[in-house]
């Protein structure tokens, strides 16, 4: 399970913001938000966000009940 902020950042690049759209809702800079997305990337064992979100939204539907 990833961290809210880390959920809260692919969240929103699902929702089809920007790096820099994602920044200014989040309240830090690009790099934060891309250093964020790397440890998403790591912790998903993702190749790319796209895999992460679909990786993501797997998970959330597996859990449901």
């Amino acid at each position: 399970m990833l961290p809210p902020s880390e959920r809260s950042c692919l969240r929103w690049l699902s929702r089809g913001r920007t790096l820099e759209e994602v920044a200014l809702l989040q309240g830090k800079s690009v790099t934060e938000v891309e250093h964020c997305l790397e440890r998403v990337l790591a912790s998903l064992e993702a190749d790319s966000i796209a895999e992460a979100i679909q990786k993501t939204n797997a998970s959330i539907s597996n859990h449901s009940c």
